[in-house]
Parts: structure tokens; sequence; C-alpha cells
């Protein structure tokens, strides 16, 4: 049985570093006889792949590969920015990627904080990708560099197949919807409650000054801790135990969260990955819709200040 390693260190792929044949993909050897591995570099523009990047990684844009732009019937007209791809699209985008049935893939990010990354490791955890073949960098690009390793602007064209790890519909314990959110803010929101809904976004946005969709603040019962206070000073994730130590110094009993939420999913998919597939707490999911959906549906409950 493979062993399952979702957070991986510069350390880890250097050692496994092979130049691929002519402009495919950087190979990274992870055992006799197993998989190709593919390193995605994720970010919002060109400018920071372009500027420096992995050798062999190829650009993934997160909004068009990880977050699809739209409107959906249960916000009207609202436009969304981070709508969760279907099975389809994402087959599509890892077939555009080359990664071929029995590949393995590492994210990273040029962003800080892994936020992009996370979302992308869930995305495919999401529709069934094999959790022994998908990583997220510790740290990202800047650990990357801070260890002294070497970095080049020369682009990575990928080398689309067209047969990809087959995936499977969602998997629904690992997305947390509007009704089941619902439901456990009123369980969270009574007297002595439990810890049910974790917010990552800025206190600004807790609070309801920062208004980023119809209505500003807060799902009613939800504790709130920053998304980068899940990653230490040099820019890697913290221990599991300092961040359940951090949580339960501010109130929040982690082992009772049942969903991370910000604006979009993806600060969210941070604190998932840290809190799911790090610490081990497989009953924490991530309310994709986040409130990007939630703040522009009239009907669900709010506090604000």
């Amino acid at each position: 049985m493979e062993i399952r390693q979702p957070l991986v260190t510069p350390e880890w792929i250097s050692d496994r570093l092979a130049s691929g044949p002519g402009t495919a993909p950087t190979r990274l050897a992870i055992g006799p006889g197993t998989a190709n591995t593919h390193l995605v570099h994720v970010g919002v523009d060109r400018k920071g792949y372009d500027a420096a990047h992995i050798p062999g990684a190829i650009f993934v844009d997160m909004h068009v590969d990880l977050a699809k732009t739209g409107t959906r019937p249960e916000t009207g007209a609202a436009k969304r920015m981070y709508l969760v791809p279907t099975r389809e699209e994402t087959e599509a985008a890892l077939r555009a990627w080359g990664v071929a049935p029995g590949h393995d893939v590492v994210l990273y990010d040029d962003a800080g904080q892994m936020r992009w990354a996370a979302r992308g490791y869930w995305l495919l955890r999401l529709y069934g990708f094999p959790p022994e073949r998908v990583h997220v960098l510790d740290g990202g690009l800047a650990a990357w560099q801070a260890d002294g390793r070497p970095v080049t602007n020369t682009e990575t064209v990928a080398a689309p197949v067209e047969t990809t790890e087959p995936l499977h519909e969602r998997d629904e314990s690992l997305i947390a919807t509007a009704e089941q959110v619902l439901e456990w803010s009123r369980e969270a929101a009574a007297p002595g409650g439990p810890t049910r809904l974790l917010d990552v976004r800025l206190p600004d946005e807790f609070l309801g000054t920062d208004v980023r969709a119809r209505r500003g603040g807060r799902i009613p019962g939800a504790r709130q801790r920053v998304f980068s206070d899940f990653v230490a000073p040099n820019g890697r994730l913290r221990a599991a135990a300092e961040t359940l130590a951090l949580l339960e110094g501010t109130g929040v009993h982690a082992d009772e969260v049942r969903a991370t939420y910000c604006q979009g999913g993806i600060r969210a998919a941070l604190a998932w990955f840290v809190l799911h597939e790090v610490a081990g707490l497989d009953q924490v999911r991530n309310y994709a819709g986040s409130w990007e959906e939630w703040g522009n549906r009239p009907e669900l409950p709010v506090e604000n200040q």
C-alpha cells in the first residue's frame, strides 16, 4: 500500500527530481516501477510564474481550472468567482496538464499561505483522485527558494493526454452544503453550543464592515480564526499540534468543527487541508460556497458586528 503524503517538502521533491524529455512536464521518480508526478504551479496570473518557478513546473490558472465564474439559481444574478468545477471540467484540466492514469500531482503556489494549492488539492480529492498520489508543497515557491534551490523563467509546456485518472462523482464527505451549514449553525448558536463552523476570513469580513456580497457579516454561531494563522512565520504550515493548540486557545474546539468557510472556499480549503489532511479530523468539510453563496441568499441568517 502506498503511503499518503499530503504535505511534502522541497527536499522530498529535490530527491526525486529528474528531467523529462523535451517540453514535457518534469517527472518525479517516486520509487521503482511507480508512477510519474507532475509539478503544478498555481497562480491567478502568469506574472509570478514567468518571473520564477520550479524547473519543469507547468502553469495553472486558479480562475480557469480550479474555480469558475458564473451565476447559480440560488444566488440569482450575483456574479460568483469561485464556483466549483464539475467532474468533467476537472477531468479536462487533468488531461490538459498531461496527467495520465497512475500519475502523481504536486501542487504549489506563489501566493504564500498555500491557499491556491490547497484549493487544487481539495478539488482533486473531491472527485476521487487517489489521495496517495496528490500532494501540496509545504511553503510553496517561497520555501523552495529559501532553501536555495534552482528556479527558472523558462516555460514548461504540458503535453496533453487523451485519457487521465478516472474520477467519480463528488465525495460528499468533503464538501458542505448551505443546508448542512444552516443546521450546524443552529447547533453552534444555541447556548453552550459546540464549535461547528470555522470562519477563516479577515476580521472586517467577519464583523460585516468589509462587505463582499449582498450582505456582510458571518454565519450565526461561527468562530473566527484568520486563515494565515495556520501558517508559521517561515511560510510553512504549523505542526498539527501547534495549530490545534492555537485554535483551542481562542475557544475553537477543532474536534467539533464540521465546516470551514471564507469568501469562496479558497482560504477555507487551506483550513480544511490542515484540519482534515494534516491533523486527521475527518469530519471537517469545506463549505466551498462560503460567503459568496451565504451572503447572497437572503433567506439565510446573518450576524454582524
